[in-house]
């Protein structure tokens, strides 16, 4: 088996060393001859023939079925782990959902999915995998699992318009360059730390999933999955209001989001400007001092979970349509220690919230 590439190289140093690699086509837009040698070298059946082999290879618990370059990394939940450890023992096999995201230009795949892990049905698990290949080999492995997601057995969702508008092709004349999706992307993070709609470019129809739970949904949108139970009520106060309904932008401004506070390592390793897509990871941090947000005069606690200092590592993907935001499905991983980072630092600056605000 090859050797991990921190044996040669620090870790830290290697992975701003691959962002920057990353990022080069945002510092000099490639031109079309060298997209086109990019594209010609994998396009999307053979990324997507990448991604089948290392799921073929993880369900056969056999990581010798990996085409690695001679230096890879591999993470798990943000800790750099051997092919082989976590996820790899613990595999029993893949449940029903499956989204594939494609970027030839870079060499880059995503996957979500649905899997079973030691048995505990149903499948309650959802595993983020992002690869990139340079060469026809693979050079990174992103894996984040989320266990025991409650919702899990939601995706796919029933309503097949979700993936329709996920997957199809946006008319060329609406197309946002790939420097503008990753700008709306990162709108998208400062409009959630700064609880501000007006940093992003929200649609009105703007439907988020997390981890297969509906949390945002336009005015006009019928949810794609069951919606989960009633906000919880809480001794002593008024019936929480259901903020569903308002929209992906308009609900920031309740503050009921207001416990993240800032956000750290954001990456958008992959693009598809065809289909208008990015695929983002980074962490979105909370300080733990927002200890409750109001609403038509009442004031409301926040859960226990978000008053002490933790962030969560966040995947996510955007679907721009008309180069709005329109549907959001994300895949995170936590409560984990408060600027831990994603273990794949390099991103954009990060960004707070000053305390008190």
């Amino acid at each position: 088996m090859n050797r991990i590439c921190t044996k040669r190289f620090g870790w830290r140093a290697l992975a701003a060393f691959t962002w920057t690699l990353a990022a080069a086509p945002l510092l000099a837009p490639p031109s079309a001859a060298r997209a086109a040698a990019a594209s010609a070298e994998c396009d999307e059946a053979c990324l997507k023939g990448f991604m089948d082999t290392y799921l073929h290879a993880l369900a056969a618990h056999d990581p010798r079925g990996v085409p690695v370059a001679a230096h890879y990394r591999y993470t798990e939940n943000g800790a750099q782990l051997a092919l082989g450890e976590a996820l790899w023992v613990t595999f029993n096999s893949y449940g029903p959902y499956r989204h594939d995201v494609f970027d030839p230009e870079t060499g880059g795949v995503a996957s979500y999915l649905s899997v079973l892990e030691n048995h505990e049905l149903p499948f309650s698990d959802l595993l983020a995998v992002r690869l990139k290949v340079v060469h026809r080999r693979i050079t990174e492995i992103e894996t984040v699992v989320t266990r025991h997601a409650r919702s899990a057995a939601n995706l796919p969702p029933k309503d097949p318009s979700w993936m329709q508008i996920m997957q199809r092709t946006e008319p060329e004349a609406g197309r946002l360059s790939r420097k503008a999706l990753e700008s709306g992307a990162l709108g998208y993070l400062r409009s959630v730390a700064f609880h501000d709609g007006g940093l992003a470019p929200y649609a009105e129809s703007c439907i988020r999933l997390e981890n297969g739970n509906v949390t945002a949904l336009g005015p006009h949108d019928a949810p794609p999955v069951p919606l989960g139970a009633a906000p919880t009520q809480v001794p002593g106060e008024p019936q929480r209001p259901n903020l569903l309904g308002i929209g992906c932008g308009k609900q920031l401004g309740y503050r009921s989001y207001s416990f993240i506070t800032g956000y750290e390592d954001a990456r958008f390793p992959i693009v598809d400007v065809k289909r208008q897509l990015v695929f983002a990871v980074f962490d979105f941090m909370r300080r733990g001092n927002v200890e409750s947000w109001s609403y038509q005069g009442h004031t409301f606690a926040m859960p226990e979970g978000m008053r002490y200092p933790n962030e969560i590592l966040n995947t996510e993907i955007f679907k721009f349509v008309d180069g709005k935001i329109s549907r959001v499905e994300a895949v995170f991983e936590g409560p984990q220690a408060y600027k831990r980072g994603t273990g794949w630092p390099g991103g954009t600056p990060a960004e707070s919230r000053a305390v008190g605000q």
